[in-house]
This record gives structure tokens, C-alpha cells and sequence, in this order.
């Protein structure tokens, strides 16, 4: 029930948070099949968010294990389906856990929902794609040729494209790429490490087609120019005419207090990490309804329920506003 509230509230925020988010091939993804997706990392837990935000069915999502180990953290990590990836250099007991990750994944690929793996296994605020670890083809040799194998899932890879990587109003683009499937990889199964490879090549070529590369250290110029010829399918909104954007104007006004602490708190928490679009964004989605909730149970109590309501509604339209006609 957590997961559901949770991917409702993403998907009333996120039209409020990002400036654009354009999806390709999301109408090619295979229906009614396993699927896992291989995905790029460029935003720390917030790729997982947008991805999840526009699949129909469930998602999964393997996540660096050592967030799992205070147990209280772990309960509300396991409400929205994240499944720990503990790797060995974290430790010889956590080696035997790979197999549990396996069976995780498996077991919610066989009821249905979708995997995410996020095939570089680290995170890094870059945009490019990094070397793949050999995680995403292990896991997929276990569900193909394992136990209970499951033949008909297929490997989608995922690029995810961001405009920037800090903070609201940025474009994001999402684009879903050639599947893998069982019988592509040509490599006998008994030859396990050179099928390893032939997968991980395969993967590699095809999750490069749909990520953007901007090499580190080129000049501002450059790096926009290939910016707005990759966001080409990703175009702004329209500014609107001028009540829109007044409109626009108010609700950015009243909500620039309120965003100013969270976008500090955001900042402290997550000094030197990539964690601060994830931080901030979850703060704003979680905190912010409570806020607008309260603030209406006060006025309504004071000045009348319809003003109340008025306010409860009003306020995350404001929001929008404020996030759309700048």
C-alpha cells in the first residue's frame, strides 16, 4: 500500500518538479513479459523515481546494500520494492546475499512486475555512459538459464537524460532501447564467462544509443549545443501569455519561502554526495501534503471549511503554475 501511495504522489509531483518529461518507446515495451531494465545512473535514487513514475505495472529496484542495515531504514526501503545488492567488497558475508538478490528479482519478474538494474553499478553526475559491471549479465543468465527459468524476459535498456542533475525545472528524457532477449545472445550457455561478455557487449552498444555524451571539460558553448540537440524530442512548455505567467509568478512568490528551507536542508544532508535531487525531491513529495494539509485544517477551522478546501486545493495548483509559466 506504501508503494502505491508512494507512486501516486509521484506522479501528481513530478509535473511540478521537472520542466519536461519527454519518454521514447515506451509504446514498443513488450506487454504481459519479464522485463528487465538496464539503466544508466546518473541521478542516484531519482532515476528509479521517474522510471517508475511511467511504467504500468510495478517496479523493483536493486539498491547498494549498506542502506539496508539499520533495520528501520530497511522496512521503509523494502515499502516501495527495493531489493539490497550487497557486493563483495563490502565484505565476505555479504556474498552469499547475491543469490537472495537473484531470487528476489526473480520471483517479482515471475508475478509481473518490472526490475530495474542499474547496469554501471555506481552513480556518478555525469553524461556518459560508465563501464558496465558484470551484475546485470549474471542475473540475467540466472533467470534465462536457471532455476525455474523464465525464457520469455527481456533486457530493455534504459538511458536516462537530464538537462542538470540539481535541483527543479530541468528536462528529462527517458528512452527505452532495442530489447534482449534469451535467444540473441548466441554464446552457449556452457561457456559461461564468454557468454558474460557477448551479453555485456550487446548491452553496452545498445544502452550507448539512447544516453547522451557530453565529454567532461567541454566548453559551456559546446555542452549546450549538444544539449539542445539531444532535448530536440524534449522541447520547454510554452511560457504562455501573460496571466498565465503572472499566475505563474504568484505561485513561485508564495512557495519560494517554503522551498528555500527545504532546498537548504537538502543541500546539508547531502554535501559532497549525489544524493540532493533524490533528498530534495522525496523532502518536497512527502512533507509538502502534510504541510498544504494542515495549513487547510487550520483555516477551515478558523475561517470556514470552504476556505479550507480552497486553500487545499489551491496551493499545489499555485505549485504547478509557479513550476510551468516562468
Amino acid at each position: 500500500m506504501f508503494y502505491y501511495f508512494s507512486r501516486f504522489l509521484v506522479r501528481l509531483a513530478l509535473p511540478i518538479y521537472l520542466r519536461r518529461l519527454a519518454v521514447s518507446n515506451f509504446d514498443k515495451l513488450p506487454r504481459n513479459t519479464p522485463l528487465l531494465l538496464a539503466s544508466n545512473h546518473p541521478g542516484s535514487f531519482f532515476d528509479a523515481v521517474v522510471i517508475g513514475s511511467k511504467l504500468r505495472q510495478p517496479i523493483h529496484t536493486l539498491t547498494r546494500g549498506d542502506v539496508f542495515r539499520k533495520p528501520a531504514a530497511a522496512f521503509w526501503l523494502r515499502q516501495i520494492n527495493l531489493i539490497p545488492v550487497f557486493r563483495g567488497s563490502e565484505g565476505r558475508q555479504y556474498v552469499k546475499n547475491h543469490d537472495v538478490t537473484t531470487r528476489e528479482s526473480h520471483d517479482a519478474l515471475k508475478k509481473g512486475d518490472a526490475v530495474v538494474v542499474f547496469s554501471e553499478g555506481v552513480c556518478v553526475n555525469e553524461w556518459k555512459l560508465r563501464p558496465l559491471g558484470k551484475g546485470t549479465a549474471r542475473m540475467a543468465y540466472k533467470i534465462w538459464h536457471g532455476d525455474d527459468p523464465l525464457k520469455n524476459m527481456v533486457v530493455v535498456p534504459t538511458g536516462m537524460n537530464y538537462e542538470h542533475f540539481r535541483g527543479p525545472g530541468k528536462r528529462v528524457y527517458m528512452r527505452f532501447g532495442g530489447g534482449i532477449r534469451m535467444n540473441d545472445i548466441q554464446t552457449s550457455p556452457a561457456e559461461y564467462e564468454k557468454w558474460l561478455r557477448e551479453f555485456n557487449d550487446m548491452l553496452e552498444v545498445r544502452m550507448n544509443n539512447e544516453i547522451l555524451t557530453i565529454p567532461a571539460g567541454l566548453p559551456a558553448g559546446q555542452h549546450k549545443m549538444l544539449l539542445d540537440s539531444f532535448f530536440t524530442d524534449c522541447p520547454v512548455p510554452s511560457r504562455g501569455n501573460l496571466l498565465l505567467r503572472g499566475i505563474g509568478w504568484i505561485g513561485r512568490t508564495i512557495h519560494r519561502p517554503l522551498y528555500q528551507a527545504f532546498k537548504k536542508k537538502a543541500a546539508k544532508m547531502t554535501a559532497r554526495t549525489v544524493f540532493y535531487d533524490s533528498v530534495l525531491f522525496g523532502a518536497l513529495m512527502y512533507i509538502y501534503p502534510l504541510i498544504v494539509v494542515l495549513l487547510s485544517l487550520m483555516l477551515g477551522f478558523f475561517a470556514g471549511w470552504e476556505a479550507g478546501v480552497a486553500l487545499f486545493l489551491g496551493l499545489p495548483l499555485l505549485a504547478w503554475f509557479g513550476a510551468r509559466y516562468r
